[in-house]
């Protein structure tokens, strides 16, 4: 045996140290300390014919020192001789505790690595694989091989000296997602996460700065092998990004904090301004009830109606304050997904004991107005089927939670609905069961009326076409009205905004970060027009902001 022998060999002893220690540093060690003897029986004369042999020996032997170190047993040797042969497949029959334990050690540190460090890391070190087999089996230069190889063992060193668990690995947190914009044809983005408690503490743990797949692991406790395919769809999914090694969540989380900010002053103000803003809008309502359109609805319609007409007009007076603040962001410069849906995508992250009955906002929140039409029903080109969602008003979303996917379901509503009014059953036929068996909802909701002859009777509004663009005009007058009256007095509550990381800047619109400063107003206004009793009184029934909008077809 040579010192180029000695070099020659070294691979293979690491792989061996590996298998037995608890560290990679602690096997490099062992590995080196082999060699050292190598080369002092060298200068020393010895004549080795079976280096590998010898070397494996001598491996073993200071491996089992080491072992009766570190558990402080009697060193004793039963004939030890350098020249016994070494079989580089022999395991023992029944390995013990410690072996085992080894074992499986290595087998987590080497799991958290990513999928192009893995690889190579298992067929070398697990399976002995020669470089040269790795590189034509994977189809790689070996020079690339190597190159993992080392990169893995490096990698190894540095993030696996010690446990990097977040609080996430053994206290998961609720991460709510929402959307502005259509959603995709899936259902994403919350189709995406849904209530997968894995995939949600991924996308927090990714948030304030990029991390790698194992970094993201070794957080949330579970082996990268997992994680690689949950971050995948998330990236496909363009809910993360990938950047060279690192991944990020792209879009905004809000927390807790950021949603109770400006909360008491948004309360406050629509206390001080109820009566003000109340003039405004009930000239409004006046008009609205002289219009032929509104006089053809039946009570309960009629209420909606109204109820639509305040909600709209408050939120939007005050979206016009807020966009002159952090900026408007038109549909048409949402960023354009994979399937030509346009859509960003929000967050708001709980922590695992969150109770949202006992959060101050409970009852306060607004969706953004929503809406979906479906082309060519028995009667009309076109029904289209408009709402917000408020605990001011009515829920009107619960209608739609017998699908988890919101387009469809409202689909599945508008034919329903339209069958219900225009009283042709065969529109029923194509009608999921799900929805049928959802009637209560419905009936709660005053979507419909149960009559004493058993039959259903709408009363969601009806429009016609001209009908709804005359009802927006008056919306909109009144939404502007208000904005220009009322805007220094807006301009109180809407400051603070959210915060966000310093990658996401370019990527968050402005009104996305200063949401939370007015979205709440509304329908604090509202409650205080109910309150002192200006708005829908002595109603008893739901009024959820929802409307019908019916285009006939031409003759």
């Amino acid at each position: 045996m040579n010192t180029e022998e000695l070099s020659k060999h070294a691979d293979y002893l690491l792989r061996v140290a590996i298998g037995k220690c608890d560290s990679l540093e602690e096997a490099q060690d062992l590995v080196q300390s082999t060699l050292l003897e190598g080369l002092l029986a060298l200068k020393k004369g010895t004549v080795i014919e079976n280096a590998k042999s010898w070397l494996s020996t001598v491996l073993n032997r200071k491996y089992y020192d080491l072992l009766r170190e570190k558990y402080r047993k009697p060193l004793t040797y039963y004939g030890m001789d350098y020249d016994i042969p070494y079989e580089e497949s022999y395991s023992p029959e029944t390995p013990d505790d410690t072996e085992l334990g080894e074992a499986e050690n290595l087998r987590r540190l080497v799991a958290r690595q990513t999928c192009t460090y893995r690889e190579v890391l298992v067929r070398h070190y697990f399976h002995g694989q020669s470089v040269e087999t790795i590189a034509k089996a994977l189809a790689l230069p070996e020079n690339t091989v190597k190159s993992r190889l080392r990169l893995g063992r490096e990698k190894l060193r540095k993030e696996l000296t010690m446990e990097k668990y977040e609080k996430q690995s053994y206290e998961p947190e609720t991460l709510w997602i929402s959307n502005c914009g259509g959603g995709g044809i899936n259902g994403e983005p919350y189709s995406l996460v849904r209530d997968d408690k894995i995939t949600m503490n991924l996308l927090i743990l990714a948030y304030d700065k990029p991390v790698t797949i194992p970094e993201l692991a070794d957080a949330i406790g579970i082996s990268t092998t997992y994680i690689e395919p949950i971050v995948d769809r998330l990236v496909n999914g363009e809910l993360m990004k990938r950047v060279g090694d690192k991944v990020f969540t792209d879009f905004i989380i809000y927390t807790e904090a950021d949603m109770v900010n400006m909360f008491d002053v948004q309360k406050s103000l629509a206390n001080t301004l109820c009566r003000d803003i109340w003039l405004y809008l009930e000239e409004g309502l006046r008009t609205l009830r002289g219009t032929d359109y509104y006089q053809s609805q039946n009570p309960s319609q009629a209420a909606k109606l109204e109820g639509y007409f305040v909600l709209h007009s408050t939120y939007h007076s005050v979206i016009k304050v807020r966009d002159e603040v952090a900026g408007f962001c038109p549909y048409s410069e949402y960023p354009c997904r994979k399937d030509g849906t346009r859509w960003l995508a929000m967050g708001t992250r709980h922590a695992a004991d969150y109770e949202y009955d006992k959060s101050p906002y409970r009852g306060y929140e607004i969706s953004g107005e929503a809406g979906g039409s479906i082309d060519r029903l028995p009667g009309a080109s076109r029904v289209g089927l408009f709402d917000y969602d408020t605990d001011a008003l009515g829920r009107s979303h619960t209608a739609y939670h017998y699908e988890e996917n919101f387009d469809n379901a409202r689909e599945g509503m508008i034919k329903f609905l339209y069958a219900i009014h225009t009283g042709n059953e065969n529109i029923l036929s194509g009608i999921p069961g799900k929805l049928l068996e959802n009637m209560d909802t419905y009936i709660h909701l005053d979507f419909l009326e149960r009559l004493p002859d058993g039959k259903l009777k709408l009363n969601v509004p009806v429009l016609s076409n001209a009908n709804r663009k005359a009802f927006y005009d008056l919306m909109e007058e009144y939404a502007e009205k208000l904005s220009k009256t009322f805007h220094d007095e807006y301009l109180k509550m809407i400051k603070n905004p959210v915060a966000v990381p310093k990658h996401l800047q370019k990527d968050v619109p402005g009104f996305l970060r200063y949401l939370n400063t007015c979205c709440f107003f509304p329908s604090a206004l509202i409650y205080e027009f109910k309150d002192r009793g200006l708005f829908l009184k002595g109603y008893d029934k739901p009024a959820p902001p929802v409307l019908m909008v019916v285009t006939k077809e031409e003759t």
